[in-house]
């Protein structure tokens, strides 16, 4: 379900350019869904132009053009493709600052290069309630601009709603992880990602209520636990075949969350619909010291019955990678067991395929003789 609104999501902006607000991952996309404006993900392009395997063509030209090698694959692949005449003219272009240092660049350079009006949801670093009003203002400032693009008003009680769906998923999302504890539900890495972007730029939108209302089902009706269990951190490497054999539709391993679904979960949410949203990315686990991610991780982990987490270093995210050895530090000693990956979400040049599958097939093993051999 999450795969197919996620694609659908994809084409829109294609199809319709003139209806499309070009955004990054964190976004409050509430607003645009009211205005009927389409999310035009920078970072959902970089991921499905992978899939395609054309993202090395993209990547040179973007390194040609003055792009370190250092930087975000995932923007550099969907700059590299913008600036080569591939990506359509979006109307308008919207980022926050959470998270990724890469879009202070990338979305100031793609709004100088498609020449269209932009605006910066600058999110602080602290996270405390002066914090969530601050990025409510923004909030409101940012409806104002959209307004003024548009032409349109946008209707307070259609927000209401809207954000009042957001806050139901991700409830619902928070009570399946809950009920994964104790289930065996064998899944692909992808599909991690299509529900990250379901919970990011489609969140508030019926179809993401009903997908989170199906995970419920699907949960309630499955078998019961067995096999490894791992929690993720970060993207997924789904170009990896090897890797792919060992987590994807196996019983015996499985990938039973990631932190790109869970980093927006809280345990409640305002009523206003403008300091909700700020609450959302406020108190992302994404946003403040990496700590703060770190110990969100622990706790879903023994949410879930995670036996083991695995740190995906993906090439050029600073913030995971400089929260690495801490991360590995701090699960074990939570007694969870921890795999620090390298390699990159999406660009195959950096390879170590074969490596990645050797490694997590060595901490599989070791996990199942931490079960007992029983896994």
């Amino acid at each position: 379900m999450a795969a197919v609104q996620t694609m659908e999501s994809m084409i829109a902006p294609l199809a319709h350019p003139e209806k499309a607000a070009m955004v990054s991952l964190f976004l409050p996309c509430e607003p645009l869904q009211v205005l009927g404006l389409a999310p035009y993900s920078c970072e959902g392009f970089g991921c499905f132009l992978s899939g395609t395997q054309a993202e090395g063509t993209f990547l040179r030209y973007a390194e040609s053009e003055g792009l370190p090698e250092t930087f975000c694959s995932y923007h550099k692949i969907f700059i590299g493709a913008a600036e080569k005449g591939l990506m359509p003219k979006p109307r308008f272009i919207l980022n926050t600052t959470l998270a990724c240092d890469a879009n202070m660049l990338t979305f100031r350079r793609l709004a100088q290069f498609f020449d269209v009006p932009h605006f910066t949801l600058d999110i602080p670093y602290h996270t405390d309630q002066s914090a969530v009003d601050h990025v409510a203002r923004q909030l409101k400032d940012m409806v104002a601009f959209l307004e003024q693009q548009t032409g349109q008003k946008l209707s307070q009680s259609a927000l209401e709603e809207a954000v009042a769906r957001s806050n139901r998923s991700l409830a619902n999302y928070d009570r399946y992880l809950t009920l994964k504890a104790d289930k065996c539900i064998p899944c692909e890495m992808t599909g991690e990602m299509f529900a990250a972007f379901a919970l990011h730029n489609l969140l508030g939108t019926p179809e993401t209520e009903a997908f989170t209302l199906q995970c419920l089902k699907d949960a309630e009706g499955a078998a019961p636990a067995e096999g490894v269990r791992l929690l993720w951190h970060h993207t997924t490497p789904f170009w990896v075949a090897p890797l792919r054999q060992v987590t994807d539709f196996n019983r015996k391993v499985q990938v039973v969350a990631c932190d790109m679904c869970f980093e927006g979960i809280q345990p409640s949410f305002s009523d206003d619909p403008y300091q909700a949203m700020a609450q959302r990315v406020v108190y992302s686990a994404f946003n403040g010291p990496v700590a703060r991610r770190i110990e969100k991780g622990v706790q879903t982990a023994r949410q879930v019955k995670a036996d083991g987490a695995v740190w995906f270093c993906h090439w050029g995210c600073k913030h995971t990678l400089g929260g690495a050895q801490l991360a590995k530090e701090t699960f074990e000693a939570a007694g969870i067991p921890t795999l620090v990956l390298d390699g990159d979400g999406c660009d195959r040049s950096h390879g170590g395929e074969g490596q990645l599958a050797t490694r997590m097939e060595a901490f599989v093993e070791m996990l199942k003789q931490g079960k007992g051999g029983q896994a």
